[in-house]
């Protein structure tokens, strides 16, 4: 009788255990629906061109490079010790 039982209750968890949470169903939607959001044209994403882009905007590219090189960390910030707080006490690594 307690073999019975215990096949019985086997049994069910690993019924159990082959059931679908509704996250599991809905895996990857999220990703996929922020690629179909980013996309310009969402044609492209399933036949992607091979045309080179053409008709840019000269000012706009012009202030996207200058910006770019006005970005970049002088060698003497980038050489400063990382200081890390930790629950309130400072210390240098």
């Amino acid at each position: 009788m307690k073999l019975r039982i215990i096949v019985a209750l086997c049994v069910i968890g690993a019924l159990g255990g082959c059931s679908t949470t509704a996250t599991q169903e809905d895996f990857g939607n999220s990703h996929k629906s922020l690629i179909n959001a980013q996309a310009a044209n969402p044609a492209t994403l399933t036949a992607p061109s091979t045309a080179t882009v053409t008709g840019t905007d000269s000012d706009y590219m012009n202030n996207v490079v200058v910006k770019f090189r006005e970005a970049v960390s002088e060698p003497t910030e980038v050489s400063e010790p990382i200081e890390m707080v930790l629950m309130g006490l400072g210390g240098g690594y």
